[in-house]
């Protein structure tokens, strides 16, 4: 089975006084407030860390803020969190971070080489402990895990790769026992209005229908992987929209998720662990990977722009979600065409030239 983690959805914390929080989050380090809601002794708020991931915070009237502690140091009695490391870019940003937080007047460390990455270490007002970290260039645990943990005697704790039968094999939830059940928050998504897309042609702001490309090669859910990597090769293309029976898109297929899917995963893991330096015996996977299909190996996350939407917001959700094209749809999630970077830079381009 393919595991899909898509990273922290979000994390919730709580707070007593949410101006503050709001002030440090979004004014101070820049974290986007993307969902705010609540009633009275119910609320919370999302700030957007990158891509799908989240920082929460209910806003509680009788909490206090915690003690400020060291990151890591030990405590007695009992205890759940320590603190919460968020990735940025490289050291500039964390040079950044740093001055931000020193000119507030928030507590904050000297950059700390860990060897594999670096980090720096400060507070948010509910006394919450931040780490800011980077990686060290070509520094790769995922091929190369360092283990070095001195008071280990178990070779069952320093394995990278997970020991098989550990845990039993989960039955699939049959279709008339999923259930899902409303929740907090549902209702105000129920009667949401939707904008009358502005169909003026008289506007300057370039819209995806102006520059979208129409003519997208496409696959059915259920086509075989062979015939897709066929496809992508002989149309020197790297990936393809997918359809359903009905013409809506339902998910995207890449040359990347072709060969992902022959990289030892963790179910293939269990049942043989002797394969993650065996580069021979996972290239050998790629014809059973080739038998399989579409629908078993395509992305179901997708990130669609409509065709009134502007080129410029376009070209953010692109930036945000770290990927190069968008499907343009319809309502009814009928394909229409592809819109990507290299579309908007030259549509505003030639835009400009010709003023």
């Amino acid at each position: 089975m393919r595991q899909e983690f898509t990273g922290i959805h979000h994390t919730a914390f709580a707070t007593q006084d949410i101006k503050s929080t709001v002030r440090f989050w979004r004014d101070l380090l820049g974290a986007r407030l993307v969902y705010a809601y609540g009633r009275p002794g119910y609320r919370q708020y999302f700030f957007q860390i990158s891509g799908k991931n989240r920082i929460s915070f209910f806003a509680w009237d009788n909490v206090q803020p915690v003690p400020l502690r060291r990151h890591g140091e030990p405590v007695e009695g009992p205890f759940i969190f320590d603190h919460i490391s968020i990735g940025v870019a490289d050291l500039e940003v964390l040079w950044d971070l740093m001055a931000r937080l020193d000119a507030a007047g928030f507590p904050c460390s000297d950059v700390v080489d860990h060897g594999c990455f670096y980090s720096i270490y400060s507070y948010d007002p509910n006394g919450i402990p931040i780490e800011f970290s980077t990686d060290v260039p070509n520094q790769d645990l995922y091929w190369n895990p360092v283990m070095k943990d001195a008071a280990n005697d178990s070779e069952f704790l320093t394995r990278p790769n997970p020991f098989p039968g550990i845990w039993p094999n989960p039955e699939p939830i049959e279709e008339d026992d999923r259930i899902t059940v409303p929740g907090e928050g549902v209702e105000n998504f129920q009667n949401i209005e939707r904008k009358e897309p502005n169909t003026d042609c008289k506007s300057k702001h370039l819209k995806v229908k102006q520059i979208m490309t129409t003519d997208v090669h496409t696959v059915r859910s259920g086509d075989s992987v062979q015939n897709v990597a066929k496809a992508l090769c002989k149309k020197r293309i790297s990936g393809m929209p997918v359809l359903d029976d009905n013409d809506q898109l339902v998910g995207i297929i890449s040359e990347k998720d072709i060969l992902e899917a022959i990289y030892p995963g963790y179910a293939e893991l269990r049942k043989h662990p002797d394969m993650d330096q065996d580069f021979c015996a996972i290239e050998e996977n790629y014809a059973d990977v080739l038998q399989m299909t579409v629908d078993q190996l395509m992305v179901k996350t997708i990130y669609t722009v409509g065709p009134h939407d502007s080129a410029i917001k376009a070209a953010m959700q692109m930036d945000i979600h770290k990927i190069q094209r968008l499907p343009v749809v319809d309502e009814q999630v009928r394909l229409l065409g592809f819109v990507s970077r290299g579309d908007i830079h030259r549509a505003i381009f030639k835009q400009h030239l010709t003023l």
